[in-house]
Formats: C-alpha cells, sequence, structure tokens
C-alpha cells in the first residue's frame, strides 16, 4: 500500500512538473511575439555630423501581411531627410504596396500593405523602413512610435510591443575635414618638396670631389 502511494506521489510530482513546464514555454512564447522597435546609431552625435539612419525592425513576427506607424521625433533637434521602405515585408514574394509617407512637423506616417492569399507572407525578423535624420540643434529627442499595426495577408491584426529610442545631440563641433583638407594637402605638398630638395643636396655633396 505504501509503495503504491509513493507511485501516486511520483506520478504527481511529474505531472507537475509537465504542466509547469508547458506554461513556462507558453510565457515564453508570449514574451517573444511580435514586437517592432527603432534603432538609432549610438549617441550623442555632434550638432554638426551630417545625417545618421534610423531603422525600423519588426522581431519575431509570423505571416505578416501589412504594417503602419506613426514616427514622433523633435524637430527643434531633428529633421527629416530621407525615408525608403525596408525589404522585410516583401522577402516572401508578396507585392508591396505603399502609401506616399505623411510627413508633417516632428511626424512622420507610414503606411505598407500587401495583397492577395499567396503566399504567406514573412516570417522572423527584419527592417520595414529607414529614415534619414539630421542633426538640428543640441538636445535630446525621442524617436518615439506611435499607432503600431501589424496584419496578416487576411487583414487580421497581431497584438505588437512598440520599442523607442532617443538621440542626444551634442553642441561639440565634429572634426571639419572639408575646410582642414586643403590645409593638410598643401602641408603635404611642402613637405615632399622639402624633403625632395634635402634629398638633391645630399647627392650633389656627395658627388663633389
Amino acid at each position: 500500500m505504501a509503495k503504491r502511494s509513493a507511485g501516486g506521489r511520483l506520478r504527481l510530482t511529474e505531472a507537475i512538473v509537465v504542466a509547469a513546464t508547458l506554461w513556462l514555454a507558453t510565457l515564453q512564447a508570449a514574451a517573444q511575439g511580435p514586437a517592432v522597435q527603432v534603432e538609432v546609431p549610438p549617441t550623442p552625435v555632434a550638432h554638426d555630423a551630417g545625417s545618421f539612419v534610423a531603422s525600423v525592425v519588426v522581431q519575431n513576427v509570423t505571416n505578416l501581411g501589412a504594417f503602419q506607424f506613426d514616427l514622433r521625433y523633435d524637430p527643434t533637434v531633428l529633421t527629416l531627410l530621407d525615408h525608403k521602405d525596408g525589404p522585410f515585408l516583401g522577402s516572401s514574394g508578396r507585392r508591396v504596396n505603399c502609401l506616399p509617407p505623411t510627413t508633417d512637423e516632428g511626424l512622420l506616417r507610414y503606411v505598407c500593405v500587401t495583397l492577395g492569399s499567396a503566399p504567406e507572407g514573412p516570417n522572423g525578423s527584419g527592417v520595414l523602413a529607414t529614415i534619414t535624420f539630421a542633426p538640428l540643434a543640441k538636445g535630446r529627442s525621442p524617436v518615439r512610435l506611435e499607432g503600431l499595426v501589424l496584419a496578416d495577408p487576411r487583414g487580421a491584426r497581431m497584438p505588437a510591443q512598440a520599442q523607442d529610442a532617443s538621440v542626444t545631440v551634442s553642441g561639440e563641433k565634429g572634426f571639419a575635414w572639408v575646410l582642414w583638407g586643403p590645409v593638410i594637402g598643401g602641408g603635404a605638398l611642402v613637405l615632399s618638396a622639402a624633403i625632395l630638395w634635402a634629398a638633391r643636396r645630399l647627392r650633389q655633396r656627395g658627388s663633389r670631389p
């Protein structure tokens, strides 16, 4: 009787372990669901640094058919220069149609869809869009995703998390290679001429009797 009781407790323990494992696996899968994040270069950037690219990247998505987002930033710190569609949405062979992006002061609205039931949308992770900014003034600007929508090819929405970023623009100036280039080049020419002159004088001295 004691042996049966011990065996029953063992089976109950095994069942609890299996159930806990499945529960943890479910939580992990939910935690690794679709997410969209903004990736920016390391900051701070000098306010005269030219430009930099921010990438809007989707992660852990399945059968993606369309997306929409609003990108918010501080127009007193950053200025929008350009925007391009990323390669991920059409990577499974579906035809991509993107509406002309809406741009306003501090706002970029992006909408891209695919049509048809086949082939399926892409799985995994990839770039949805790239946005080029230029530093405008010293300060800190959020680069924030709002109104995020992910959908499959049938139009069913997917729950997704948005992960924002920020950019700090410093007041320091970068090295002005455009201005210093001619100076450095001229100095190199003068140095080369001096070396040639010295070598010629040495040869002349060596050739004297």
